[in-house]
């Protein structure tokens, strides 16, 4: 591989990064959020602020803008469901073209693709439960009906029942990126065998010469 191939695909490399932590930005800014209330010692009584702002506040913002407005939505009109699988799938298609064209060796792209794919499955469906139970306590039990409210760090978060609303739209959308996976994994598949043919036809191009 020569320099200017290199810095081809560490460019390629740098955008897949990009691509992934994109849909982890919701995630990440709840987890700093809550360790941004540990660190201030927060012992889960009053309302928790930093510079004036309730980090209660953060956290519902960021879910009506991650979530509550996928789930209304969704919930409307069915051509916002079918564009919602279609961004996923997209998604997944141009992480997976980057990883082909960041790395060569196909056991690699496998990998690494079976990794892209297992996160874009579980992420965009049960990464914000995840991340707003992890600072949770008896005072924010979310659900699917809505019932009862959600305290966090002193403060209302209104948004939160759609955490596991979302969670719903997995039942159609690990099949689907599975499925795109599972065509990604025939290609690269397919794209060894003309290699493995060709090595076979050396090894017995130079055995026949050898007996000669």
């Amino acid at each position: 591989m020569n320099a200017q191939s290199f810095h081809r695909s560490r460019r390629y490399r740098l955008l897949l990064l990009l691509l992934m932590i994109i849909p982890l930005l919701p995630e990440l800014v709840i987890i700093a959020t809550g360790t941004s209330a540990v660190i201030m010692g927060w012992d889960q009584k009053g309302l928790c602020t930093f510079a004036s702002e309730r980090l209660s506040n953060i956290v519902d913002l960021t879910l009506g803008g991650a979530v509550s407005w996928i789930v209304v939505a969704v919930g409307k009109r069915f051509t916002w469901l079918v564009l919602f699988y279609v961004v996923v799938s997209a998604w997944l298609s141009l992480c997976l073209i980057l990883i082909c064209l960041g790395w060569t060796a196909r056991l690699t792209r496998l990998v690494l693709g079976f990794a892209v794919t297992c996160v874009l499955a579980i992420l965009p469906y049960f990464g914000p439960w995840l991340a707003l139970t992890s600072f949770a306590d008896k005072n924010c039990r979310t659900n699917e009906a809505g019932v009862g409210t959600c305290v966090i760090f002193g403060g209302y978060v209104e948004n939160a029942h759609d955490t596991v609303r979302i969670g719903w739209l997995a039942w159609y959308g690990i099949p689907l990126v599975f499925g795109i996976f599972g065509i990604y994994a025939i290609v690269v598949g397919l794209s060894m065998i003309p290699q493995k043919r060709m090595a076979s036809s050396g090894a017995r191009y130079f055995d026949g010469k050898n007996t000669t």
